[in-house]
């Protein structure tokens, strides 16, 4: 198969993220030969930490402090975050009984394969995977051996293992001590992709409803937000133009909050739940092929995988303010901790 799968993949994954010079040299197309159920359940391993991970960064850096603005007080914040993907994360087992036409070869030196994540292997320590494919010539079945994808072993080359995001916030504001949060990426509209984000929390106070809280000296808020980012990749528009990519991740988080303002310094944190969704559908006709003379099949619209992940989640930060210029800092203990750093503007 020519490039069409490995560009969807790697453009929708990393088109905010600045890998895609590395990922690009990664050929998934290989592996529809094997057939398209196959392929999907290869990839969804090979790629699930990589798509969480990037969920759980964009439901991060919400907030910097438990008081909401005062009426039309507002703030703009660009924030970058870094999921860690975790060391379970790095590796995946490929149990044949997983697979309907891929197993694993005799001399494969073993069943552990990197993700995405995982470490840059050499062949010969990568699993070694055989499956059957129809001569197209002959109409015979033959057997056709290849090495699992390797990962980007990026430990070998900076000391966190990360998916990395990030965007613009805007906090305004509103009657009964709420502010409104808006978080975007602007859509980019190029040739061969588009790309956008959108997000809308909400933090309310809570102490002026509780009787007697009011006299606590921390701040009290309740936050809900809710994130959606959408790629579409057009892999042929020229000659192909039903050939789309389309990743869509959405992301929801509630939780308490509570910070103390300390002179310049404000200390924050949050107790609370994450649920992050990803969605990858592979639209249009693709046709696989051992040669460019030799095609051995046609297939539609062949990939389609989500991953849902719901946990708790707890964060501690501060936030630096010297006139109206932010500095902020958090650190999330979730399924896939997060570190936010972000800096900006604020006002009331």
């Amino acid at each position: 198969m020519k490039n069409s799968i490995n560009r969807s993949i790697i453009f929708s994954l990393f088109i905010a993220s600045g890998f895609l010079s590395r990922a690009q040299s990664i050929d998934f197309g290989t592996f529809l030969e094997a057939g398209a159920a196959d392929a999907e359940s290869l990839m969804e391993s090979y790629l699930e930490p990589a798509f969480l991970g990037f969920g759980y960064g964009i439901n991060s850096g919400w907030y910097n402090t438990a008081k909401p603005h005062k009426l039309l007080g507002f703030d703009i914040t660009p924030t970058m975050t870094l999921a860690m993907v975790p060391s379970k994360g790095e590796f995946f087992t490929i149990d044949p009984n997983n697979y309907s036409n891929i197993s694993l070869n005799p001399d494969s030196p073993t069943n552990r394969a990197p993700t995405l994540f995982g470490p840059n292997l050499p062949a010969d320590q990568l699993p070694l995977l055989d499956y059957t494919s129809t001569d197209p010539t002959t109409g015979e079945e033959r057997t056709i051996s290849i090495t699992s994808p390797t990962g980007l072993g990026l430990k070998e080359v900076i000391p966190i293992n990360a998916v990395p995001s990030g965007m613009v916030q805007v906090g305004i504001g509103l009657i009964k001590n709420t502010e409104l949060k808006i978080r975007f990426i602007p859509k980019i509209t190029e040739d061969e992709f588009e790309f956008g984000m959108f997000g809308i929390g909400f933090m309310h106070d809570l102490k002026q409803w509780v009787p007697g809280l009011k006299q606590i000296p921390f701040d009290v808020s309740g936050f809900a937000g809710w994130n959606n980012m959408n790629t579409s990749i057009f892999l042929d528009p020229e000659n192909n133009p039903d050939q789309i990519a389309s990743l869509k991740i959405s992301s929801v988080t509630m939780q308490g909050l509570i910070s103390k303002e300390l002179s310049i310094l404000t200390v924050f944190g949050g107790v609370g739940v994450a649920t992050t969704t990803t969605k990858f559908d592979l639209k249009g006709t693709y046709e696989t092929e051992v040669s460019e003379e030799a095609p051995t099949g046609e297939y539609t619209d062949p990939l389609d995988f989500k991953f849902i992940s719901t946990g708790p989640r707890i964060n501690l930060g501060f936030r630096l303010k010297l006139l109206v210029f932010t500095l902020q800092a958090d650190y999330a203990i979730q399924k896939y901790n997060t570190l936010t750093l972000g800096a900006g503007i604020s006002i009331r």
